[in-house]
């Protein structure tokens, strides 16, 4: 299997574990809080949440339409342009490469913010505990009873509380952000959801492409 380095990343030509990368956005002044940053979009998700803006970026058998090696490269141009790089997706914590791809982001300067459902609590504990991330935000989607018919997938919910934990004694900045649906979701469940995330909770309000 051919392989090139980038730094300490090992990027796999015929994509392996290497990053599933299927969006780049250049500029942004709104992903991170208070930074100017890049956003790149990982493709694929272990959830199927009926209400996701990103529905393009759920199916983890579709190929990445952008290399890693070429973000990487446009990163490299904007070290003293951008302040942060936020990786959203998509679901990044179900990437095999993300740690050494963030490895390399750090490398350049950059902060680091990432977005996830907080489904993989052993990778959230693992960038914590090498100091990777430092900003997280994290979609708490519902109350536990209705967790299954949100996010459309039958798992168990105590890695939901383990990594809002996690987060919350990380150190890190944080959000907890809930998308109200007003057909699947009740006052009183955002009403609970807020107990559980505590302070840095954002609600977002559903707005149909339809």
């Amino acid at each position: 299997m051919e392989r090139r380095e980038e730094g300490r990343i090992q990027i796999k030509k015929n994509g392996g574990a290497a990053m599933k990368i299927s969006g780049l956005q250049k500029f942004s002044l709104i992903d991170y809080p208070g930074r100017t940053c890049a956003t790149v979009f990982t493709q694929g998700c272990n959830f199927k949440c009926p209400f996701c803006h990103n529905k393009q970026l759920i199916a983890t058998d579709k190929q990445a339409e952008l290399k890693t090696i070429d973000v990487i490269n446009f990163l490299r141009t904007k070290e003293n342009l951008l302040q942060a790089v936020c990786i959203s997706g998509g679901e990044p914590t179900i990437q095999g490469n993300l740690i050494d791809f963030i490895r390399v982001i750090k490398s350049m300067g950059f902060l680091v913010k990432i977005d996830t459902n907080g489904s993989r609590p052993d990778i959230i504990k693992e960038l914590i505990e090498t100091s990777r991330v430092d900003f997280f935000a994290m979609d708490i989607k519902a109350p536990k009873e209705k967790y299954e018919l949100l996010t459309g997938t039958d798992f168990d919910y105590d890695v939901i509380e383990q990594s809002i934990q996690l987060i919350k004694n990380s150190g890190a900045g944080l959000q907890f952000r809930t998308t109200f649906v007003e057909s699947l979701l009740t006052k009183d469940d955002m009403s609970y959801i807020k107990n559980v995330a505590g302070e840095g909770h954002k609600t977002q309000e559903y707005i149909s492409a339809q």
